[in-house]
């Protein structure tokens, strides 16, 4: 027994199954005392759960009638079921049929609210997105989120997408994260190379989680920023500020998303729209520039403009 929501959970179920739920009963399946087993029970009822005390065959229940197979579904819990469904597709077969089996379960057995009958099978429809040529990783997905939380060196095999070799290296995982181009991301420390690397999911080739903890570098709100400093999946480099200036007719579109945690917006006189940002992601900057040509009007710091005007000149005699 892990913890307080682990023991709630064997309470829950106890109850749900009519089992003899004396004080007693209760403190040796949890392995705590008579005064532990009151403060949650306590916890139960506060969190509304029908539990009260049978005085006739002195143990807990459920009120009469109440199951939890048969807990009310409302309507935002239908809606994030459908679109946890409609999501899962992308991440592999495996755990879109799991997300399949779970939705069956719990609509067959649960009342709905009025609003929730309307949802069960909710009209969401998401874009669809470029998918990995590769396997899905859902066995590599799951072992790294392991290997983040419990802070275990991971050794990997690495195919780099612009280097045609192999590198065999030990890494510090952190955190995953699906990029805007729809592959799993992997923030970690490389010890190969002592330095911040990004790995696609994709691109590893072999791994192995070690039974060897790490000390972490970052914890809690310092893996927010260091998600947020880069643009996309392009998190390493120096830190740059960017300001870019868009023609007036392309406004609204820009103005509808928050395109990176530092962007500042200026709306200048003639109506054009002023978007800065400080990132290090230049690569990913310049490849969401290439998207709204031919209304930039201007960039900042001079380097970036100068590689972008290079870009689309060689673009330009490829065309030719």
């Amino acid at each position: 027994m892990k913890g307080k929501f682990d023991r709630l959970l064997k309470i829950l179920n106890l109850l749900d199954r009519d089992r003899n739920c004396t004080v007693e009963v209760l403190g040796r399946e949890l392995g705590v005392t008579r005064r532990s087993v009151f403060r949650y029970l306590a916890s139960l009822q506060e969190a509304e759960f029908p539990v009260y005390f049978d005085e006739g065959h002195r143990t807990y229940r459920f009120n009469q009638g109440f199951k939890l197979k048969k807990a009310l579904l409302e309507t935002d819990e239908i809606l994030a079921l459908a679109l946890a469904r409609k999501m899962l597709p992308f991440l592999g077969s495996r755990l879109d049929q799991a997300m399949h089996q779970l939705e069956r379960k719990l609509l067959e057995t649960a009342t709905p609210s009025a609003a929730g009958r309307r949802l069960a099978t909710a009209p969401i429809i998401l874009a669809p997105q470029e998918k990995p040529a590769a396997a899905h990783p859902e066995k590599l997905l799951k072992e790294l989120s392991l290997a983040c939380l419990d802070h275990y060196l991971v050794r990997l095999t690495y195919h780099s997408l612009y280097a045609d070799e192999l590198t065999h290296r030990e890494v510090e995982p952190y955190y995953l994260f699906f990029s805007p181009e729809g592959f799993w991301i992997l923030r970690a420390y490389c010890r190969l190379r002592a330095d911040w690397r990004t790995f696609a999911l994709d691109r590893i080739r072999e791994w192995e989680v070690l039974e060897r903890p790490f000390l972490p570098r970052l914890r809690g709100s310092e893996l927010e920023e260091d998600l947020g400093k880069g643009f996309g999946d392009y998190m390493d480099g120096e830190p740059v500020q960017v300001v870019v200036r868009f023609s007036p007719e392309i406004r609204p579109h820009l103005e509808r998303k928050i395109w990176h945690p530092s962007q500042k917006i200026k709306i200048l006189e003639d109506g054009s729209l002023e978007i800065s940002l400080d990132t290090s992601g230049i690569d990913a900057v310049k490849s969401w520039l290439y998207r709204w040509i031919p209304y930039i009007a201007d960039i900042k710091p001079e380097f970036l403009k100068k590689e972008f005007s290079a870009s689309l000149n060689a673009q330009h005699k490829l065309l030719k």
